[in-house]
């Protein structure tokens, strides 16, 4: 899947609260209040509110957030 099957944030949210696997690696949630990113699968139900959407783990690290250590998004093929 690339990024643009979820065009905006209200599609992305969607993907993630129905836990798509297509939209496992087109991009990653970051959780502002705990400093993680994660896959939108993940299990975690952070807050709307708290959510930042990041095309690719990378800009997610590199906005200083660290990997979900539940569903482990470093270790994405899609991620590297």
């Amino acid at each position: 899947m690339t990024p643009s099957t979820y065009p905006d944030d209200e599609t992305r949210w969607a993907a993630c609260q129905g836990r798509d696997a297509n939209a496992d690696g087109a991009f990653f949630i970051a959780v502002r209040t705990t400093g993680i990113y994660c896959r939108p699968v993940c299990p975690a139900r952070p807050l709307r509110k708290n959510i930042v959407f990041h095309d690719t783990a990378a800009g997610a690290v590199a906005a200083g957030f660290r990997a979900c250590k539940r569903c482990k998004p470093d270790t994405l093929r899609s991620a590297l």
